[in-house]
Parts: structure tokens; C-alpha cells; sequence
């Protein structure tokens, strides 16, 4: 009886927890209703998109940029703010004036959508110039898993800003219902429902420009998207805000950067465009099967003594080929690849009759080998190369890669046996010093041997790099001030600190 009587009222307890969570939520709504004046249309429609976690085990928070009941403006930044306090896979809706659902996170800047517990994260975007008038609702979902996002959301995500993916919210939160409803309530959570008020935009009153070139010319030139000329080109008549400005030309990859427009002035935009990466192959013909194919020190494929073996996507230019096959000779050369063209290699290996080795162990990866004077293999990461079939005696050994110092020894080979080599590699020393200059005023001119490199600044030193070995007079002038002058002399790889104590002149 007892036991019946305890389930009895731990049902009651629960049907209450919720009933109170439940009345706390729409208490909020009306709350958010009362200080935007959100009309009963909007207001049925905010109860409407809102799917809310009975029994959520973590929360999702969204802020805006801007105070409660606040507006914005079409054309206006708008910053939101979110952090979880679980990790999981972060999703946020905008629901328009005119019904239309939009993805906003992830977005093309942040692609990855999942978050970390305790961290802050901000959606920086801006209110479409063309915006109606009205209320817009913005709800975020979090869950465990990675259930939200299909690779035809992220293929819209990654053409478009704020892809629309859907033109009717009724049949959107159906659809979401269907798939978040189901889930254990520990796996998933709906954030606070935020409103976006958006009035009228006042008129315009300044306008800001943009001058957009490119290297080379004659590129085609995209404003948020939209295609605006050729460049060299200027656009003008720009509401204050940021842009994103893309630049495209055949052969060459697209140029793509974010940029703000300031009333009144025209803002500098250089593209430098880079060439498409030019590639073609080669066709390895060898009368060995199973023998290791290596293209600049990297392993690629075995080859076959049936037919041949392509190396595709080899970039254009020269390249280094090696096949190895234990009891047979290094076959060694260096190819040119031509663009969109086969390069057909014959091997023919021959069958070893050195009777000693060598084994190379090097902290450095990718570092040349030679042996005699003669280009051998590549060192491998964490892993010894072997040069098989050495003469016996003597011979030179040179490791060598850019950056570092050559390792060179003369070693002894003897047959049937392998010769056990660690080699170390010593990053060499810079031949160049720099100066820190730190200052007590702000925008003072600071002179190197005469000639001005840079202003100063009081709040943190100013670099001078790139400074052969020797003696340099910096000077220091400001109008107002006593000229500074003193003598430094720069050591090769060490930073030289010098304090500018300017003092000012009294009349």
C-alpha cells in the first residue's frame, strides 16, 4: 500500500515540476511580447516555432549584441552571442518576416558546428538591406549527436552565407519535430527564443565606396554575391557596414575577403590572384613487380612487370623518382611533369652485388642523402632509410636540407654487415638581428641610418627586422619634442631593446 502511495505522489511531483517549468517559459514569452509590443499574430507564431525539452539535462543560452526590446535596422550588424554547457552539435534557425527558415550556425566562416561546454561563441552577420519591416525569430538546438546537419545543408552552407532551407516554417518545425521529439531527453536541448525586431530604415544620410583591384586585371568582381563589373572598379553609394567582396578569373583561384565600408571614405581592396595548381602524370613501366615507387621522397605505389602504374596529379615542374627493391639496385632520376600531360618511365632493375648497407636515422624528415656525392633517398619520419647494396670501404656521407646545417661524415662499410648511422640535424643560425624600440610618446618617426622605417607607439615596442650584423644610428623626431640619437649595434639572431625617452621642448 505504502509502495503504491510513494508512486502515486512521485508521479503528482513530476506532473507539477513540469506544469511549473512549462508556466516559467511562457511567463518569459509574455515578458519578451510586453517589451517588444509583439502583435497576436507574432505571438501565435513564436508559440508555434518554440520545441521545448520537457526534462533537458544541459541548457543553450543565445544573446543578442543589443538590449531587450531595442531594434535594428535593414543594412544594421547584428552580433549573437551563444555558449552550452555540454559539448555537443550546436544548430541556429532564423525565422523570417515572410515564414522563410535560414541557417545561420554553422555558416561558411564557422563550418564546424560543434561547440564546446563553457566557451562563448558569436554569429557575426548583418541585417539584409532588403528586410521587411517586422518580427524575426531566432532558436538554436543542441544535440549529442550529429543529426541536424546533411551534406546538402553544408553543400548550401559553403556556396551561400545564410542559405535558405526552407520557404514555410510550419512545415519546418513539423519536420524538426519529428526528428528532435523522439530523441531521450538527454541527448538534445532547445535554447531561449530570441526576437529581432526590424523597423523601418531611416535614410540614408552618408555613403561609403569601395575601390577593388586586382593582379592581374580585368577580373570579375562580386559584391555580397552579386556580380558589379571588371576590375579596376569602384562602387559607390554603400550603406556602412561589411561586405564581402569576391574576385574572380579563369585559370586562376577565386579571391575572397571580408571588408568595411566607412561613410564618407572609399575603402582600398587589392586581390592577388594566384594561378591554378597545373598538374599531369606518370606512367611507370618496370620489369620487377612489387618494387617501392617513391616521388620526392614520399612512398606512392608498387610497381608491376604486367602493365603500368600511374602517378596521378603530379604537379607541373621537376620531380625526384626512385624504385627500390630489396636484392636489386636503386633505380634513381630526376623527370619534368608537363601540365595535363603522361610522362612514360622504363625501369629496368639490376640485380645487387654491393654486400654491405647502411642504415640513416635522422630527427629531420625530408632531408637529402647523399652518398659519395651522389643523391641517394630521403629521410623518413620517425623511421631509418636504408642504402642497400654499399661497396665495402669507405665512404662520404652528406644529410642535408634547407634551414638546417649539413651533417657530413666519412664512414667505413663492411660486407654483410650494416652500418648504423643517428644522424642529428642542427637548425642553422640566423644571419640577420632586429631592434625593439620603445617609446614614451605615440606616432613619433623613427629613422634608421637616415632613412624612416616606422612610427612609434607608447603602448608597445615597434620591431626593426631584417638588420644585418653592425652598428645603426636610430633616430627618433617628433614635432614638439627633443630629436632622439643613439648608436645600436645588431648581433646576428638576438633582438637588440632600446627605450626612447623623448622630452618635450619648452619655450
Amino acid at each position: 500500500m505504502l509502495r503504491n502511495l510513494f508512486f502515486r505522489n512521485e508521479h503528482k511531483i513530476k506532473i507539477s515540476i513540469l506544469i511549473f517549468m512549462i508556466l516559467i517559459i511562457w511567463m518569459g514569452i509574455f515578458s519578451i511580447c510586453i517589451a517588444q509590443d509583439i502583435s497576436l499574430k507574432d505571438r501565435e507564431r513564436m508559440r508555434s516555432i518554440q520545441i521545448i525539452n520537457p526534462n533537458p539535462q544541459f541548457s543553450l543560452r543565445l544573446e543578442l549584441d543589443k538590449k531587450q526590446g531595442q531594434s535594428f535596422v535593414p543594412g544594421e550588424n547584428i552580433n549573437i552571442r551563444f555558449n552550452i554547457n555540454r559539448d555537443s552539435y550546436v544548430t541556429l534557425y532564423n525565422y523570417d518576416v515572410l515564414g522563410r527558415v535560414k541557417v545561420i550556425f554553422p555558416n561558411r566562416y564557422m563550418p564546424n558546428n560543434f561547440v564546446k561546454a563553457g566557451r562563448e561563441y558569436k554569429v557575426e552577420g548583418q541585417i539584409a538591406p532588403d528586410t521587411q519591416p517586422g518580427i524575426e525569430f531566432v532558436q538554436g538546438f543542441a544535440t549529442t549527436r550529429p543529426l541536424l546537419m546533411n551534406n546538402s545543408i553544408r553543400n548550401m552552407i559553403s556556396r551561400n552565407i545564410v542559405p535558405q532551407i526552407s520557404n514555410d516554417y510550419r512545415s519546418f518545425v513539423q519536420r524538426m519535430r519529428s526528428v528532435i521529439l523522439p530523441l531521450p531527453s538527454a541527448e538534445w536541448t532547445s535554447s531561449n527564443l530570441l526576437s529581432i525586431n526590424v523597423v523601418q530604415t531611416p535614410p540614408p544620410m552618408q555613403y561609403g565606396s569601395l575601390w577593388i583591384n586586382s593582379n592581374p586585371s580585368n577580373a570579375k568582381v562580386y559584391l555580397n554575391d552579386k556580380y558589379r563589373g571588371t576590375s579596376p572598379i569602384k562602387i559607390g553609394n554603400l550603406n556602412q557596414g561589411y561586405y564581402t567582396v569576391k574576385v574572380e578569373k579563369s585559370g586562376y583561384e577565386v579571391w575572397e575577403s571580408k571588408v568595411q565600408v566607412t561613410p564618407l571614405q572609399t575603402t582600398q581592396v587589392s586581390a592577388q590572384l594566384k594561378l591554378l595548381h597545373q598538374q599531369g602524370s606518370i606512367s611507370i613501366s618496370c620489369n620487377q613487380s612489387n618494387a617501392k615507387i617513391y616521388l620526392d621522397g614520399d612512398y606512392q605505389k608498387r610497381t608491376s612487370s604486367s602493365k603500368a602504374v600511374i602517378l596521378e596529379d603530379v604537379s607541373e615542374g621537376y620531380h625526384e623518382l626512385l624504385v627500390t627493391k630489396e636484392g636489386y639496385q636503386d633505380w634513381n632520376e630526376k623527370i619534368y611533369v608537363t601540365a595535363n600531360q603522361e610522362v612514360n618511365v622504363f625501369i629496368n632493375l639490376m640485380k645487387s652485388i654491393s654486400d654491405g648497407s647502411i642504415s640513416i636515422f635522422c630527427n629531420e624528415k625530408n632531408a637529402k642523402i647523399y652518398l659519395d656525392g651522389k643523391y641517394k633517398r630521403r629521410t623518413l619520419d620517425n623511421k631509418a632509410v636504408e642504402l642497400q647494396n654499399v661497396e665495402p670501404g669507405y665512404h662520404e656521407l652528406l644529410i642535408t636540407k634547407e634551414g638546417f646545417q649539413d651533417w657530413k661524415k666519412t664512414i667505413m662499410v663492411t660486407p654483410n654487415q650494416t652500418y648504423m648511422v643517428s644522424v642529428f640535424m642542427i637548425p642553422e643560425m640566423s644571419k640577420e638581428g632586429s631592434i625593439a624600440v620603445s617609446c614614451n610618446v605615440d606616432n613619433a618617426k623613427i629613422f634608421v641610418n637616415g632613412t624612416y622605417k616606422m612610427y612609434s607607439s607608447d603602448s608597445q615596442p615597434k620591431l626593426l627586422e631584417d638588420l644585418e650584423e653592425g652598428g645603426y644610428e636610430i633616430t627618433v623626431i617628433k614635432d614638439g619634442y627633443r630629436t632622439w640619437l643613439q648608436d645600436v649595434w645588431v648581433y646576428p639572431g638576438e633582438t637588440t631593446s632600446i627605450y626612447v625617452d623623448m622630452n618635450e621642448l619648452k619655450f
